[in-house]
């Protein structure tokens, strides 16, 4: 697997993500949790398997001692550029940003995390820190229970619109 610099799409401070001939693939930082990289690759075939169409995992490797997912790759521009290209057409564009949310949301993974638990455990990290500013957390008490899907960063750069004018939500971490 060649990853050359200039096929990098973008990096972050915990990866790296590259353009090549197997597709997409995500180098995490020597140090970002083996668990994390596992479990992205199991929450996207969690909703791949729900019935959306998204760019599935096609392997989960090592590259430099470095964990890596390599991802099916998806022609097209992101929903963000076309915005930022076309702002005559924005609110077209937002309508077809929500009417993809809820067809997102339409979908069920039982086994998939569920966002309460996750901000849960976020709010608990922060407990002392509530306590010292005088807050309560009871914050998730109040979420619904339910198993549909939920993307966890659902914005128009995580959205890939093909020539045909298919969307494909893209960066499932949950």
């Amino acid at each position: 697997m060649k990853l050359e610099e200039k096929n990098l799409i973008v990096k972050r401070s915990y990866k790296e993500v590259y353009k090549c001939e197997e597709g997409i693939v995500k180098v995490f930082a020597k140090e970002h949790p083996k668990s994390d990289v596992l479990n992205e690759a199991l929450n996207t075939a969690r909703v791949e398997e729900a019935g959306l169409d998204i760019p599935s995992v096609k392997e989960v490797t090592q590259i430099d001692g470095k964990w890596a997912l390599v991802i099916e790759y998806k022609d097209g521009k992101t929903m963000e550029e076309m915005m930022k290209v076309d702002p005559t057409n924005l609110e077209k564009y937002m309508n077809d940003f929500v009417d993809l949310q809820l067809s997102v949301t339409s979908k069920k993974a039982p086994l998939l995390n569920k966002m309460k638990d996750k901000f849960a455990r976020q709010i608990n990290g922060l407990k002392s820190w509530m306590r010292r500013q005088d807050m309560t957390d009871d914050t998730t008490g109040s979420m619904p229970k339910h198993d549909k899907i939920c993307h966890g960063d659902f914005n128009p750069s995580n959205v890939i619109v093909g020539k045909n004018g298919k969307m494909t939500v893209i960066d499932w971490l949950m």
